[in-house]
């Protein structure tokens, strides 16, 4: 029960009762004021007025409808007032995330596109965000393709996802206080995670390993180079020494070194896996540091989108510790051609949670919250040559043959 309230105030949020000493540092933001305007029956403007300086994130989830926007390093002024709802807004709701971010969500009655820019006046910014026509209006927009180098051009082929069970072999991994090994959880959820993507038309699924063996952390992007994968997701539990700390994170590779201390030391607990398998320091391979190009880059970013729809969707199973992609040094999602991210799916260290990941129905939870980010994903950036590109392609030219058919 406790972490169903945690989690509704993280994401759902109730009416807005935001403690005033949240994010209150000298530099910190101050949401003002917020306005729902109707633009006719099909769209909708919100303004939210925000005193200071502070960046914003906007994404869309789905089941229901929702339109979320991060404002980091930001509180509420102490009049705010939540506007009620309007129109395609069926409800507007306000909650604190972790380290000071404000998050707004904006519950719609459908799908709708959502943009947002800034504007200036009276000392402080307006963040304008527009809810525009339905999204299946709007499936001509060029989409933002993401294809391996070895992708057709064309086709109805399936997105193929390498899913890869971290640890295995001499190498266990985490041991959680009750025994719990994390090669033997993260096999059981790799298990559970390409039963899922494979329920799921348009998606295939290939495991790194698939038995209790050891793989170097290069054979690993190895087996996802073989089978041709479009996507390259490793599953871990991992521990860490305060016992109370939980809930799941997503990373994706570092460009600019990790995004906190806690992700540094943990990709380097990772990158020391193929030593507990024999391979020596000096050898080349996986071992050697991450270095990137521009290409690798660009697939990072590209990771880094499909990453978000990930831990949107795993918000809906329990606790998110970061509710934002992290980034690390993880050697093995240094592929220059596939786009990668290593799913953190609990903290063993925690009974809790060491009990939960010990269960089918959790694990068969984590895979089917995990397998609809990636579909989400896929479905709004579609690889060339795949059934989601087809599929997109048939409904743009249904859109646009409806629009001219008197």
């Amino acid at each position: 029960m406790i972490r169903q309230i945690f989690r509704e105030r993280i994401l759902l949020g109730l009416t807005v009762l935001v403690p005033l000493g949240l994010a209150q540092g000298a530099n910190a933001a101050q949401l003002r004021a917020m306005t729902l305007a109707a633009a006719g029956s099909d769209a909708a403007q919100v303004s939210l007025d925000v005193k200071g300086s502070t960046a914003q994130k906007l994404f869309t989830l789905e089941n229901p409808a929702r339109v979320v926007i991060d404002l980091p390093n930001t509180h509420l002024a102490a009049d705010f007032q939540t506007p009620a709802a309007l129109g395609v807004v069926a409800a507007v709701r306000v909650g604190a995330q972790p380290h000071g971010t404000l998050r707004v969500v904006l519950q719609l009655r459908s799908a709708l596109s959502a943009k947002s820019a800034w504007g200036t006046g009276e000392g402080a910014r307006h963040l304008l965000v527009t809810l525009g026509e339905p999204v299946a209006a709007v499936a001509d927009a060029p989409p933002k393709a993401v294809s391996a180098a070895h992708a057709p051009a064309d086709g109805d082929r399936d997105v193929i996802i390498a899913v890869d069970a971290g640890h295995g072999g001499v190498d266990p991994g985490a041991i959680g206080h009750g025994g719990t090994r994390e090669k033997d959880v993260t096999l059981a959820i790799a298990r559970e995670l390409a039963r899922a993507i494979n329920a799921r038309p348009g998606m295939h699924a290939v495991l790194t390993r698939d038995r209790d063996e050891f793989l170097e952390l290069r054979d690993r992007i190895g087996r996802a180079h073989r089978a041709h994968a479009d996507m390259f997701i490793s599953v871990h539990a991992d521990s860490i020494r305060d016992r109370s700390v939980s809930g799941a994170s997503v990373y994706v590779l570092s460009v600019h070194g990790a995004s906190s201390e806690a992700a540094r030391w943990l990709a380097e607990h990772e990158n020391a896996a193929d030593l507990v398998g024999g391979v020596r320091p000096e050898d080349k391979g996986a071992l050697e540091p991450v270095l990137i190009d521009a290409t690798q880059s660009e697939i990072i970013g590209v990771s880094a989108t499909a990453a978000e729809r990930v831990v949107a969707a795993l918000e809906g199973v329990g606790e998110v510790r970061k509710a934002q992609v992290q980034h690390a040094g993880f050697v093995v999602l240094k592929s220059r051609d596939i786009p990668s991210m290593l799913v953190e799916t609990a903290y063993i260290s925690n009974p809790e949670e060491e009990r939960r990941l010990r269960t089918s129905v959790h694990q068969a939870q984590l895979a089917d919250a995990i397998a609809g980010g990636l579909r989400s994903y896929f479905m709004h950036n579609p690889p060339d040559g795949t059934r989601f590109k087809q599929e997109r392609r048939l409904a743009s030219a249904a859109d646009t043959q409806a629009a001219v058919t008197p």
